[in-house]
């Protein structure tokens, strides 16, 4: 009986090793997945469906016509907590929406109102080459 205890008990610690290294590996790829969109999206933003911030932030965005946006919504991605975890290592917080530009995090909604009141974020958007009128035509196209 007690070669059985023993021998279950092993098993139970095998399994949580190799489910802590499955969620590790989960939560690199996740990482891994955030950071390559960030850098390889003209404008990413992560958000909430229902979050109010969030869809005045689209909003904002939606004024203008741009070429290379993602929007990622962590409450349909099935891994909301963690992702909010890892976002926090490049933006310094865990809350939404979560807008950057070129790579860049530019802010929440309230600091992109501020920008866009200011008149900065179209300036920004150009920098990023992130706005279907700053496409180059060729051939008179």
């Amino acid at each position: 009986m007690l070669r059985f205890l023993v021998f279950i008990f092993a098993i139970t610690i095998c399994h949580c090793e190799l489910s802590k290294e499955k969620e590790d590996k989960t939560i690199k790829d996740l990482e891994d997945k955030i950071v390559n969109d960030i850098v390889t999206h003209k404008v990413m933003m992560y958000s909430k469906t229902y979050c109010p911030y969030s869809k005045k932030l689209k909003a904002i965005l939606a004024t203008y016509e741009i070429d290379d946006l993602k929007i990622v919504e962590l409450d349909k991605s099935g891994h909301t907590e963690e992702m909010q975890q890892i976002l926090k290592k490049y933006s310094g917080r865990t809350t939404v929406p979560q807008l950057f530009i070129s790579g860049r995090f530019i802010g929440g909604h309230d600091e992109t109102r501020a920008i866009e009141d200011k008149g900065e974020l179209r300036p920004l958007l150009e920098k990023a080459n992130a706005l279907f009128t700053n496409r180059v035509h060729v051939n008179g196209a």
